[in-house]
């Protein structure tokens, strides 16, 4: 038997469409390329609960009301032609339970049609973050003092200071991304994303992770905090080295060294104005 089920939508789904609508109708930016990373990372993980309710209600009706793989292949795609792709969903789903073969056609069906929905707003989260994107560039002010030596100082004395906080922030921020691929179902490539991360980050954390860590606002947050101390810590070395080339030669390398807390080579470096690719990786870890 064969029933026809209407359209409908899931409040889940009627959820997410609101959302994506109005991420849409903020101005592009961080923020809207944000919420769209999170509606995508959200929508992804929803589809594959999804295919598993869809994969379950078929294996039920094949084991237990002999359903050929073509039938289930024409129910859910309306064509014969992916019956490999049936026979291993088939045969990765979890043990169904059985039920009368109406109930389980009509399971597969609702299933199938969320499957499609989720995905169709997947892909339009997906082109809503492309459309948005654009390198946030935050204005920060430094409260650093005038006098040329004393402001090396004090840069200095911030940079280390962030430093530390940011290594923080950042062991932070990951295991938070790593808590949404373990909790979540999140995929380790959307939760990187989210952070602003590698996914090679998130391994470490995967095995420490807590559930009330698997939430997107807070990796969205924290990762957040983290590009702000990126744009301060550049602020910082940027001044820090525009005042070690504005003084004049008689100022030595060595004492330099000593206000910003670098090696004799690297001063010499920035008054020359070299900053090669190994140079850059210095300055960032200064």
């Amino acid at each position: 038997m064969t029933i026809a089920m209407p359209p409908r939508m899931t409040i889940e789904i009627e959820a997410y469409a609101r959302r994506l609508t109005t991420a849409s109708g903020a101005p592009a930016g961080p923020i809207r390329t944000t919420q769209a990373r999170m509606l995508a990372g959200e929508l992804r993980a929803a589809h594959r609960r999804a295919l598993a309710v869809r994969d379950t209600a078929a294996a039920g009706l094949h084991s237990h009301h002999a359903w050929t793989l073509t039938q289930l292949c024409i129910s859910i795609y309306g064509r014969p032609s992916k019956v490999a792709a049936v026979r291993k969903a088939v045969e990765n789903a979890a043990r169904p339970r059985r039920q009368p073969e109406a109930n389980a056609e009509e399971a597969l069906l609702l299933a199938q049609h969320d499957v499609r929905e989720l995905w169709a707003l997947y892909k339009q989260a997906k082109e809503l973050e492309k459309t948005s994107y654009c390198e946030a560039k935050p204005e920060i002010a430094l409260d650093l003092p005038d006098e040329p030596s004393a402001l090396i100082a004090a840069a200095a004395a911030q940079i280390r200071e962030l430093a530390s906080r940011h290594a923080d922030l950042v062991q932070r921020r990951n295991r938070a991304a790593a808590a949404l691929t373990v909790h979540a179902g999140w995929t380790k490539r959307q939760a990187a994303r989210l952070a602003g991360a590698a996914v090679r980050d998130l391994y470490p954390h995967e095995r420490k992770t807590t559930k009330e860590e698997a939430n997107p606002k807070l990796v969205a947050n924290l990762a957040g905090e983290a590009r702000h101390l990126d744009a301060r810590r550049t602020a910082l070395i940027r001044a820090r080295d525009t005042t070690i080339r504005k003084l004049p030669a008689s100022t030595g390398p060595a004492e330099l060294a000593r206000l910003a807390r670098l090696s004799d080579e690297r001063v010499i470096q920035i008054r020359d104005g070299i900053c090669s690719n190994a140079c850059s990786a210095q300055v960032r870890s200064t």
